[in-house]
């Protein structure tokens, strides 16, 4: 019964972490510091790949930035961190 419990409180433990990781929100190259929701926003409608990292994520957007292959971006929190761009 009480290995029960603490893998109940276990679970709840997690997915209370879940929920917070959810209601993460993202900055876009756009507006440096500004924050927006998770989902990609509307004007973002090109997804250009999945990173582990948000770093790495934010890399690869700022780098597209600089070479001039989009002149937004916004790293979306899902399984992954999504790469979303406006063209």
């Amino acid at each position: 019964m009480k290995r029960m419990l603490l893998a109940a409180a276990g679970f709840v433990f997690v997915l209370a972490g879940f929920t917070q990781a959810a209601a993460a929100e993202t900055t876009t190259a756009r507006q440096p510091g500004a924050v927006v929701s998770a989902a990609a926003r509307a004007d973002l409608p090109v997804h250009r790949g999945k990173f582990w990292f948000h770093s790495d994520c934010i890399t690869a957007g700022q780098q597209g930035v600089d070479r001039g292959h989009w002149s937004q971006y916004q790293c979306a929190e899902g399984w992954m961190w999504n790469l979303w761009t406006d063209r």
